[in-house]
């Protein structure tokens, strides 16, 4: 059971009852990865997860974290040396000061101001793709909306060429795979292009990489490292948990019964959204830990050198928290979560992901003001120990003029997978 906490043959919303369930019945629970990698997954309430997501016995290095688990896989007999990019040196995977540091270069990209200047940009977008849809004809929202407007959208704010972002899209879905013999080499193809890209010297210094190639403070330049770890961390977050969240939303609102009140009442687009992170975030745990010291976490003491994962999604689903806590329902007086992290390492994409998710969702239910879901049963699912995201989801539209959508050929019997 618990190494369900981190994958397995999972269909649905099915890792929801998981994820609860091992909150009910403790803090702390070991997990072994496909690789053999031992970790514990933490399972606690939404007040507790947010203390240890700032707590700096848990430390983000990168070095520390390779170290561990490297010593772990040479102790089975492994000769793995080398990890995905997304373990590289990155703000994700650093302590203080160097965090601070690397989230300085990033983070003017992704301020308010910066991500509103965006807004006309994925309104454009979303609204060509949206209005290549058809009317009663069953259409796959992960492959033609959800992945190309984050990806669309990160390429041109990093500045990755039109013409090469779809090939970057199918390395990403392979490295997340769980599936070692795919994922690394796919890992070492997308090094190999963020290499060719970043040294190449025809990057538009407008551009975010571009800039942080060209980026000087004092002298305080980041090394090719720092770039590679920062390149896949910006891609990969930039655009997979945002296509997630898309995804999650869209299914959600067709789920729960509520595609034509968002398309009566587009104001309640945000709140579905923040209700699908707290209750079905794309994100089901933060990403690795290991403890500088013991740390007690919920009356259990954690040795020093402790890989981590804290799990989001039972956090979003404390009964503590949130009355009702396992219901989908948009009349929450507040709709707290964790989903985009907490405290020195909260998600510097957050609101660019917010936003993208909500103008797919308000254009879709004014263009199409009903919807159902098509297919023979709830959509398949691909779990690792980071992400949990629908693969295909196939959805018939009815038109603005009450073109008829047919019955639904499946149903989840709205609220059943909370």
């Amino acid at each position: 059971m618990t190494n369900l906490l981190t994958g397995g043959e999972l269909r649905a919303r099915e890792h929801h009852r998981i994820e609860d369930e091992a909150r009910a019945s403790g803090p702390v629970h070991p997990v072994t990865l496909p690789n053999g990698v031992r970790l514990q997954v933490v399972t606690v309430g939404l007040e507790l997860t947010r203390r240890l997501l700032t707590d700096r016995r848990l430390s983000k290095d990168s070095d520390a974290l390779q170290r561990e688990m490297k010593r772990q896989l040479a102790a089975l007999g492994s000769t793995q040396t080398e990890f995905a990019g997304l373990f590289g040196p990155s703000m994700l995977n650093s302590d203080n000061p160097k965090h601070a540091r690397l989230r300085g270069l990033a983070a003017k990209a992704f301020t308010w101001p910066a991500v509103q200047r965006l807004a006309p940009r994925v309104e454009q977008v979303t609204a060509e793709l949206v209005g290549a849809l058809p009317v009663g004809e069953e259409v796959d929202v992960v492959a033609a909306v959800a992945v190309p407007v984050p990806l669309h959208i990160i390429g041109e704010v990093l500045g990755v060429p039109e013409g090469d972002r779809a090939r970057v899209r199918t390395l990403i879905e392979t490295m997340m795979s769980m599936e070692p013999e795919v994922s690394q080499p796919a890992s070492d193809a997308l090094g190999g292009y963020f290499h060719a890209l970043l040294s190449g010297g025809g990057l538009d210094e407008s551009s975010l990489f571009g800039a942080l190639v060209a980026a000087d403070d004092d002298g305080d330049r980041l090394t090719h490292d720092e770039l590679m770890a920062m390149a896949f961390l910006l891609v990969v977050a930039g655009h997979e948990t945002t296509a997630g969240l898309i995804t999650n939303v869209i299914h959600d609102a067709v789920d729960h019964g509520l595609w034509e009140r968002v398309a009566a009442e587009p104001e309640l687009a945000p709140v579905l959204v923040e209700e699908t992170l707290r209750q079905n975030s794309p994100v089901r745990s933060a990403t690795h830990r290991i403890t500088t010291e013991p740390v007690e976490i919920g009356g259990v003491v954690v040795p020093e050198g402790t890989l981590l994962l804290i799990n989001l999604g039972a956090a979003g689903r404390c009964p503590v928290a949130h009355e009702d806590a396992a219901r989908y329902r948009v009349d929450r007086a507040a709709t707290g979560h964790a989903s985009f992290g907490h405290g020195p390492h909260f998600c510097l994409g957050s609101g660019l992901a917010r936003l993208e998710t909500e103008t797919v969702l308000r254009q879709l239910t004014a263009r199409f003001p009903r919807a159902r879901f098509a297919g023979d049963g709830p959509p398949a699912v691909t779990h690792n120990d980071i992400m949990v995201s629908v693969r295909e989801l196939p959805v018939v539209f009815g038109g603005p003029h009450g073109t008829d959508t047919g019955p639904a050929e499946w149903s989840s019997a709205t609220g059943s997978l909370s």
